[in-house]
């Protein structure tokens, strides 16, 4: 394959299929940028938004899906592989950010020029060379009226978490209308932070019980459960109130890097979401103690849900000073998995 240019051949292929109908919308009705909203690019690449702040004609996400005739997954009537994952006879295996940077580079070298500091780890496409996206909550809609037993499941999480189950979309593979995994499901849910923080509290109860919680590729996750039936449901957060959103336009300038930090968390409101912004006391990078103001700010999913107010954390990445068009603040910038620890008591 040839990543990186328009492929009209392998296009015109995936516009005939009936899911690419019905799922994707054309990017001319993009009218903002969310996180956990796949996007479908000209060459058949499958980008995965993250965060809510994107350079002007840009979008920051990871690549998470290739067209690739080896490849064991079926998205539009082509054949697809796994950017973060490698697939074994028995089990998957996480690919960290490092190797995946390799494959970016070797994707499209183009991706990985120009990024911020934050999304280091990520890359940066020219939104123009995107034909279209896939909403979260137009997807699950959709796939709930072709399957009553997603629906069923749908309403039962709904009823469990407390959320609208019309509020509830899907990511991941079954939001292009993939449902050969429907029993493992990446759900977004939508909602003010006040109501999805009783959300996340009912999901800390649920992983109380070991046979709830998840140990997937080599990981504990947080926040990932199985429910009564035995599905696997992977959460994801989105804001309904924009003006909620801590970092939804910012300046980041870097004060120093290299820095190991130890905080407690003052607040987790925002733990759930991604990226995770989380105000901390008690914050001091070697002799120097940070403002009270300051925050810790970790530009991944991966530790979605995973620290509470009251934790003491350490924390290696940037020293940085953060602006919005409200505030500044100093903070902690984390962009990769192995770079935050609970500090035990």
């Amino acid at each position: 394959m040839i990543y990186g240019k328009d492929n009209k051949e392998l296009m015109a292929q995936v516009r005939r299929h009936p899911d690419f109908r019905d799922f994707v919308v054309p990017i001319s009705e993009l009218k903002e940028i969310r996180d956990a909203n796949f996007f479908l690019r000209n060459d058949g690449l499958l980008a995965f938004a993250e965060g809510y702040f994107h350079p002007e004609g840009k979008l920051i996400s990871n690549i998470i899906y290739i067209p690739d005739p080896s490849g064991t997954k079926k998205f539009f009537g082509v054949t697809y592989s796994s950017i973060i994952k490698q697939y074994g006879a028995k089990d998957e295996k996480w690919i960290p950010f490092r190797e995946q940077l390799e494959i970016y580079s070797k994707i499209d070298p183009s991706s990985q020029v120009g990024k911020p500091v934050f999304a280091e780890n990520k890359c940066l496409f020219n939104l123009d060379d995107f034909i279209g996206y896939i909403p979260p909550l137009r997807s699950l809609e959709i796939i709930r009226t072709r399957r009553p037993d997603i629906d069923a499941t749908m309403r039962a999480t709904g009823k469990l978490l407390g959320i609208d189950p019309d509020m509830i979309g899907c990511t991941g593979s079954m939001a292009f209308g993939n449902l050969a995994a429907a029993h493992d499901f990446d759900l977004v849910f939508y909602g003010s932070v006040a109501a999805l923080r009783k959300s996340l509290s009912g999901i800390y109860e649920i992983v109380k019980d070991p046979k709830r919680q998840v140990f997937e590729m080599g990981i504990l996750w947080a926040i990932r459960f199985y429910d009564d039936a035995g599905n696997m449901i992977c959460p994801f957060f989105s804001y309904t109130r924009p003006e909620e959103i801590p970092l939804p336009r910012f300046e980041m300038e870097i004060l120093a890097s290299g820095i190991e930090a130890t905080a407690t968390i003052a607040n987790d409101d925002h733990t759930g979401f991604m990226p995770t912004y989380l105000p901390i006391s008690d914050a001091r990078i070697g002799t120097t103690t940070l403002p009270g103001n300051s925050a810790l700010i970790i530009y991944h999913g991966g530790k979605r849900g995973e620290y509470r107010s009251g934790d003491r954390v350490r924390a290696t990445g940037y020293h940085v000073r953060v602006r919005t068009p409200k505030s500044s603040c100093e903070g902690v910038l984390v962009t990769d998995m192995d770079n935050t620890a609970k500090i035990q008591p």
